[in-house]
Parts: C-alpha cells; structure tokens; sequence
C-alpha cells in the first residue's frame, strides 16, 4: 500500500515509521526532521526499539498516489492540510488519529472516504530523526464517512500487522469523546505543572484535580450523547497517565518548543459543547484560561 503521512512529527512517525517496514510510507513534515530520516533513517527508542527508513519529504511529492492518507497535523491545521491533500480527496481513504472532536468533519468537507480514530500510544519527539515511543496504548477506529466495512478491516489488519494493536468501533464519535476526557484531564495539567504523566497519579493533588477534570469533562461527554461511563472515564484517564508515567504530554512538548498548543481543540472543545448542552465546566474554564495566558506568555514577541 501507498501511504502518506502528513504531517510527520512524533505521533505522525510513530505510525509512519511502523508502517514503512511493510507499506510504501512517505513522511512529509518539517526539513530538519525529515533531513535527518533520509540520511540516518527514523530511529524509534523506547517501548519499541526499532530502526526503519520510511521516505520523506518537505512537500507532497508530485507523484504520489497514496491509497491511505495519515492526517497528523496538530488540529488547528487540519483545514489547510486536507486544502493541500485535495488531489487525493477522491482516491484516497483519510485516517485522522488526532486530537479533539471536529477533524473529520474537516476532512469529509472535501475528501470522500473517511476514517476517525483514536490512539493512547504515549509518544515523545526527541530531536531530528528521533522519537520516543513513552508509552503503550490501544488504537481504536471506525468509518466517518463513505467507508465501507471492508475498508475498515483492512486498514485494522494493517496496523496490527505493523505492531499497532487496532480495534474496530461502530460509535466512533463516542470514542472521540472518552480520548477527548483523557486529553482533557492529563495534557493541561501536565503542562501547567511542568511535569510528566506519571506524577499527575503519583501527587495527591494533582491525581485529584485530573479526576475532577477528568468528571466533569465525562459529563459533558454525556449530555452531548456520547456513550460513555464517567467512573470508568476518570479510571482511564489515570490508568493512561500511569502507562505513559515518562511522557511529557504533548502540550507539555509544544510549551518546549515555544510552539501553539492544542488547548483550543482540547480543552476548548469541552467548553464550547458544555456551553451547547447548557452545562457550565469550571474546572475546565479554569485550566483554559491558565493554558491561553501561558502560551500567550510565549508566543508573544520579546
């Protein structure tokens, strides 16, 4: 299979790089990271131990006929990315595994086939050529639009042949929705608090916050009709930072990197539907004020 990933950063060549060792995989993504595939190739530590060299580029290849295309864009860029995928809005089937609520609809506006998923692989970017894979975690996907049952068990199969345990949901937007509490509870916290996943479960304090997080963004989840167990949500969500305990969340990563976070699609997705269904979310509001003025603080120009 011919497969794009667009958007190569860590949890783009995490799956990228996997794929490569079966599948005709080109990365796209920034010239210092892909530089340094194409001349040492991609070397993944961690909970996989791998060394794999998957084709890279800084811009769709002219080229390129994928049959999968792997949106792995923060969310804030999912719109421009499918607007530069549009060539293959046709042809190809889109697998988002991205964070928040609204990426496939993005993606279905302009390609036909589409899947959604979720991961809790726990993965880190380590510098030019280098990831971490932190942390194991389930994959989970499902048709979003004009995706036949077979294409679906196929794309499973291919994971899971690549190492990528995948399973397959009929109520992917509930799905969204419990990976969306998970986010929710661990990636502000672990930013503000400048720490890793596992001492989010370790201190009292901040186990109690990311359960009160973790609740109140389940309920909403609720009463938006999702399908979800609030109980079992705040368990996932410490069971999750357990088993990444020495990941630095990804918006942890971005506050490194003096880069934009996800706040708004993360945190700001809950606030938006709470505000839908008629809920206030304080907790929420709380952690996303905080998480806007902190990277405000960076962002701005010195």
């Amino acid at each position: 299979m011919e497969i794009l990933v667009f958007g190569a950063g860590s949890m783009g060549s995490f799956f990228g790089g996997l794929l490569s060792v079966r599948h005709d995989v080109t990365l796209i993504g920034r010239k210092d990271h892909m530089d340094a595939v194409r001349t040492h190739g991609l070397r993944i530590t961690g909970k996989t131990v791998r060394l794999v060299r998957p084709r890279t580029a800084t811009r769709i290849p002219t080229r390129a006929s994928p049959d999968l295309v792997i949106v792995a864009t923060k969310s804030y860029d999912t719109a421009a990315a499918v607007q530069s995928l549009r060539a293959f809005a046709r042809t190809a089937v889109f697998l988002t595994l991205q964070n928040g609520l609204d990426n496939a609809d993005i993606l279905a506006r302009t390609a036909t086939r589409v899947v959604a998923g979720t991961t809790a692989h726990g993965v880190m970017y380590l510098g030019p050529g280098e990831i971490r894979h932190a942390g194991l975690g389930d994959t989970t996907i499902g048709a979003w639009n004009e995706v036949g049952e077979d294409a679906v068990v196929r794309l499973r199969d291919i994971l899971d042949e690549a190492g990528i345990r995948t399973r397959i949901t009929a109520d992917i937007r509930s799905e969204l929705w419990a990976k969306l509490v998970v986010n929710a509870a661990i990636n502000p916290l672990g930013a503000l608090a400048a720490v890793p996943n596992g001492r989010l479960v370790q201190d009292p304090d901040l186990r109690r916050l990311l359960d009160d997080v973790a609740r109140e963004t389940a309920s909403v989840a609720r009463a938006a009709g999702a399908l979800v167990d609030v109980d079992d949500l705040v368990r996932r969500a410490r069971l999750v930072a357990r088993r990444t305990a020495a990941n630095r969340a990804s918006m942890l990563q971005d506050l490194d990197r003096g880069h934009r976070t996800e706040i708004d699609a993360i945190t700001g997705a809950v606030l938006r539907e709470a505000e839908r269904v008629g809920m206030q979310a304080p907790v929420n509001r709380v952690l996303f004020a905080l998480m806007k003025a902190r990277e405000a603080a960076l962002l701005q120009p010195r």
